[in-house]
């Protein structure tokens, strides 16, 4: 073993440990919680020991997601990988109308639809390759103008609006927590997006499968975790440092 794939597996190891304490911490299973590595900036290399050591440490061998941010690194990256190595990757940054039909080929999972206008456009690229695609809607539970996403006061209103595009198999919702030290703050935004599932399950809004929670990222997962994450995306805390584009 290199240093370079010690240091990699020590950095898994502790996420892992990490996760099972903070899901032990809030009385709920492991398996309750998916870890998404986001590997926006790195490698395919650093991919596949990411991937690697994911493997060993959770006895799970199958398919996972990884998250990026650019259309341009999933595009790049899918040509670098072989189908059978079981990495897929999700969209979980902000997409442009005029960049879904390269990027919906390759991509498993979209995490951040915030419009209609996009939604109509991804619709209609589904339709046109004859699948479906699972979708999270991103939801700005901070308030702040400079992220992207569905205001809480629009959000029910524009999940409602998603029935009418049948190949988007909208799976839940995702938001970015305010970036702050202070707790209180940052679970707030966790709990805003608790709220708004619970009141869209109570109005059986786009059936019963609605239950996806993504929200948590390195530093702040484990809180996340104890207001009911359901996904987790991290990036630093797996991969190390990320590179300067």
């Amino acid at each position: 073993m290199t240093e370079v794939e010690g240091a990699v597996r020590e950095r898994v190891r502790r996420v892992w440990d990490r996760l099972g304490a903070a899901c032990d911490a809030a009385g709920r299973d492991r398996d309750e919680v998916r870890l998404m590595p986001v590997s926006k900036l790195h490698t395919v290399e650093q991919i596949r020991a990411v991937h690697a050591a994911l493997a060993e440490v959770s006895g799970d061998t199958g398919r996972r997601a990884y998250g990026e941010n650019h259309v341009q690194e999933i595009v790049a990256k899918t040509g670098q990988l072989e189908p059978e190595e079981g990495i897929d990757f999700a969209l979980i940054g902000h997409l442009q109308t005029n960049k879904v039909n390269a990027v919906v080929p390759h991509i498993s999972e979209f995490q951040a639809l915030d419009s209609l206008r996009l939604a109509a456009r991804l619709d209609r690229r589904l339709t046109e390759l004859g699948r479906t695609l699972d979708v999270l809607v991103e939801v700005n539970t901070s308030g702040e103008p400079a992220k992207h996403g569905v205001g809480l006061d629009e959000a029910f209103g524009f999940c409602e609006a998603l029935a009418d595009y049948e190949t988007l198999d909208v799976k839940g919702l995702m938001t970015v927590a305010v970036n702050s030290s202070d707790e209180q703050r940052v679970a707030a935004c966790f709990d805003a997006l608790v709220e708004l599932r619970d009141r869209l399950r109570g109005q059986a809004v786009l059936g019963s499968t609605w239950c996806e929670l993504s929200m948590g990222m390195s530093g702040d997962f484990p809180l996340a975790i104890a207001h009911g994450a359901t996904t987790v995306r991290i990036g630093t805390a797996l991969f190390g440092p990320r590179p300067e584009r």
